[in-house]
């Protein structure tokens, strides 16, 4: 049975299997590659569930799939970055010119790809460009990253991992602008993540990698699979009803460091309690549909004057991010390889993959779609 792929259609929440694209010779600078294992994300999700895929130009449909691990097949002449039989993690957003790029600065169109305004770059499989459930594709090397020896059966988690990374990375380097490059170095921050999905997990991982103390929240009993998991990687666990978000001394009790996770803002407005003096929040989730809500903000205002606190949004990764991702599994790998490995909760072929695109294991965390062997 030929492999498929998992499409996004517009007025429609269900994924769909289409044949996949013809993927073309590599012309020069251009490389050749096969989808080995492709990540389903929440993203994908929030696409589908929204009805409104950003297809590209011509197009009626979205080939979904931004996590990808690939094998290099062909490359083009003057192709020296990789090479035939590499495995390699692609980045997802690039920069775009034509028609959606008028009315937007110069200037702005010369940022990193992460830092672009909408309309000046696209997203493989999320914005106006067709994603990696193909069996094969083309790409350009520039946006290749290679795989080292090792780490082959989790660099797939190289993609949410660099999306935390730039998170954890940004708020290092503010906070070295505001305090001192020594401040977290000399005195690790104290963390919390808020909640238990493939983002959260990759938090702890980049924060683990820095040697920092980790606290994660979630709704979980204390014996679930990922309260355990949460253990596995040396971090504590606590759930929704132990964890007081008013303790009576929060310089004490707080957190310098919070990575916002569940994209909930009622779980953020609760956290945000929690920020000792020149604490940071970092949001890396929101709903794709946002619900109109009525919060008292007061008293986050009053303490974020007060605490110099600081609070940041990020998406996507820069380039370091990518490869800072895929260093973190290598040099992790020999004390929390099998850990990790455990984030892969669910392995599926094209063919029953579309029930994981709309909806999630209890205890999942990540689901992997599997079309072509790692050997």
């Amino acid at each position: 049975m030929s492999l498929k792929s998992i499409a996004a259609t517009p007025g429609n929440q269900q994924p769909q299997l289409v044949d996949p694209l013809d993927a073309r010779q590599p012309q020069d600078g251009e490389v050749l590659c096969e989808t080995v294992y492709l990540g389903v994300c929440g993203t994908d999700r929030e696409i589908l569930h929204a009805a409104t895929p950003h297809v590209p130009e011509g197009e009626s449909q979205l080939v979904l799939g931004h996590e990808c691990l690939a094998r290099v097949l062909e490359v083009g002449s003057g192709v020296d970055l990789v090479k035939p039989g590499d495995l390699v993690v692609p980045a997802v957003r690039r920069p775009t010119t034509g028609s959606t790029t008028e009315g937007i600065e110069a200037f702005k169109l010369n940022r990193r790809p992460d830092m672009m305004p909408w309309g000046a770059y696209v997203e493989r499989g999320i914005v106006w460009e067709h994603g990696f459930s193909l069996p094969h594709w083309i790409d350009r090397p520039e946006f290749l990253y290679q795989v080292p020896a090792g780490i082959e059966e989790i660099a797939i988690l190289s993609e949410p991992i660099s999306v935390s990374e730039k998170a954890v990375r940004e708020a290092e380097q503010a906070q070295a602008a505001r305090l001192g490059t020594s401040e977290w170095i000399e005195n690790p921050p104290r963390v919390l993540v808020t909640g238990m999905g493939p983002i959260a997990f990759a938090a702890v991982i980049c924060c683990r990698a820095r040697g920092w103390n980790v606290t994660v929240y979630g709704r979980d009993a204390e014996d679930t699979f990922r309260a355990n998991l949460v253990r596995g990687f040396d971090a504590q666990y606590v759930n929704a009803d132990t964890l007081s978000f008013s303790p009576d001394n929060v310089e004490q009790e707080g957190y310098e460091l919070v990575l916002e996770c569940t994209g909930n803002d009622r779980v953020m407005m609760q956290a945000a309690g929690l920020l000792a003096g020149c604490g940071i929040m970092v949001w890396l989730g929101a709903s794709r549909l946002p619900q109109v809500r009525e919060f008292d903000v007061n008293q986050i205002m009053r303490n974020a004057i007060l605490g110099n606190h600081l609070y940041l949004g990020t998406v996507n990764n820069a380039p370091q991010d990518m490869q800072s991702a895929i260093n973190h599994l290598s040099n992790l790998y020999s004390q929390y390889g099998e850990t990790i490995a455990q984030m892969i909760t669910e392995q599926v072929d094209p063919s029953d993959s579309l029930w994981h695109y709309s909806n999630r294991e209890p205890q999942g965390i990540k689901t992997i779609v599997r079309y072509a062997g790692l050997t």
